[in-house]
């Protein structure tokens, strides 16, 4: 059994990575329309954490991001990207993968604590196109998912929010409070924490 899962959905179908395996349900039935394992799947704490990321046509992104915390990072978790087409495993990246990542023009973008970046990796074959990392040393380890527009990549780490360039990979805005992400249609960056929810007019 696992838990805090979602599933992704598009016009093929509904996408679920429960642990082990990744199964493809039909939209209006629920039945099974294709299931590829997952060889390198270790199941600690019953947990995913976060959601398959869609990709190009039949190109699914996975991993088990509640794995990237325990013994501090030690035991780590795989990037992987499937591709239901062919029924395999494309590509596996270790490291330690905390959150989902985000998708844009063939490229995810993922945060990973070790080695500490954000990366953008290519979707054909894992292939490490750039990173960057967060400039402060208080900065240990990322919050967020990668939230993507058009042009930037924001991540939250332990310390404050960025947002990054995807054409320079350098910063181009910070701010000294850290949570989950979210950005409405009209611009409006929001940062949620224990505590807090910070609204920033990015416009």
């Amino acid at each position: 059994q696992t838990s805090t899962w979602t599933p992704a959905v598009d016009a093929a179908g509904a996408y679920a990575y429960t642990g082990g395996r990744l199964t493809v349900h039909d939209l209006l039935t629920g039945a099974v329309l294709n299931e590829i394992n997952d060889p390198s799947f270790q199941n600690y704490v019953y947990e995913i954490g976060g959601s398959p990321v869609l990709g190009a046509a039949g190109s699914v992104f996975v991993a088990n991001y509640q794995n990237s915390a325990l013994n501090g990072g030690a035991i780590g978790n795989m990037l992987l990207n499937f591709r239901t087409a062919t029924n395999s495993i494309a590509w596996q990246e270790p490291g330690a993968y905390p959150t989902t990542p985000g998708y844009q023009s063939e490229v995810v973008y993922a945060v990973n604590n070790i080695p500490f970046r954000l990366e953008a990796r290519a979707e054909s074959d894992g292939t490490l196109l750039w990173w960057w990392t967060p400039p402060h040393p208080g900065d240990g380890q990322f919050i967020s998912e990668v939230l993507l527009t058009e042009n930037l990549a924001f991540v939250s780490t332990n310390r404050a929010t960025y947002a990054i360039d995807l054409e320079t990979h350098r910063p181009v805005f910070s701010y000294p409070v850290f949570g989950k992400l979210a950005l409405s249609a009209n611009g409006v960056l929001y940062i949620q924490n224990a505590t807090d929810l910070i609204a920033i007019n990015l416009k």
